[in-house]
């Protein structure tokens, strides 16, 4: 429950009715306060379940009724303004949420040691919510070898499709192959790149994707987050 007296959310409150076009795109508008409107109308988009930030802002924009790209947040802004959104309006369900994908995601990562799994994503950094899934990355791992494994445990998988630009071009690909399955009642999305450095140059400088966490890390990080918190 929000606390409503605050005036960060009667602010909040307030982009919740979604304001008139005319009011967002007016002329004169301070392109700050642009993107913070932008920034907050997609960190409910997210918050809602729409978990890809380029999406969401996009969307967000046009909901606004603004077409000026340049006025449009970068990832870090949107993270900033999802960590608000669920300190006011889901500050006792969001960390249980989060602690309980956390621990599946070391489970998993436990699964998987053979290929060095790295964390990614909402779940690492803290946004993760009821929406969001669990993302690993595997590094030099073959898809027809991965996919063995996973037949030989058990897993029931899909094959997603790839993205555009990673791994279309035949001879140059990145992203190799890209699976999705249920662990312990969570969704995992796994990444297999065909390289480290290829992989880190497929990352936005402000991607949430960008840093990663192996699991011994990411379990020291979780505890610690958890002992301060």
């Amino acid at each position: 429950m929000a606390h409503r007296n605050h005036p960060t959310a009667r602010h909040w409150a307030q982009s919740d009715l979604m304001p008139a076009p005319a009011e967002v795109a007016r002329q004169g508008r301070n392109r700050d306060d642009v993107r913070a409107s932008i920034a907050q109308v997609a960190a409910r988009l997210i918050a809602d379940g729409l978990t890809d930030y380029r999406a969401a802002k996009h969307k967000a924009a046009r909901q606004l009724g603004l077409t000026d790209s340049h006025a449009l947040p970068d990832n870090q802004e949107i993270e900033s303004a999802l960590r608000e959104r669920h300190a006011l309006f889901a500050h006792e369900t969001q960390p249980r949420t989060l602690s309980a994908l956390r621990d599946t995601a070391v489970r998993a990562m436990l699964r998987l040691e053979q290929y060095s799994p790295w964390l990614v994503g909402a779940v690492l950094n803290g946004t993760a919510n009821e929406f969001s899934e669990i993302e690993l990355e595997l590094v030099g791992v073959e898809p027809k070898d991965f996919e063995m494994y996973l037949l030989n445990s058990g897993a029931k998988f899909s094959l997603c499709d790839m993205p555009a630009g990673k791994g279309a071009s035949p001879g140059r690909k990145v992203l190799t192959a890209h699976y999705r399955l249920e662990f312990d009642g969570a969704t995992i999305n796994i990444a297999l790149y065909k390289n480290h450095a290829a992989r880190q140059a497929t990352q936005a400088r402000d991607s949430i994707r960008r840093d990663r966490m192996q699991r011994a890390e990411a379990g020291k990080r979780f505890n610690n987050e958890r002992d301060t918190s």
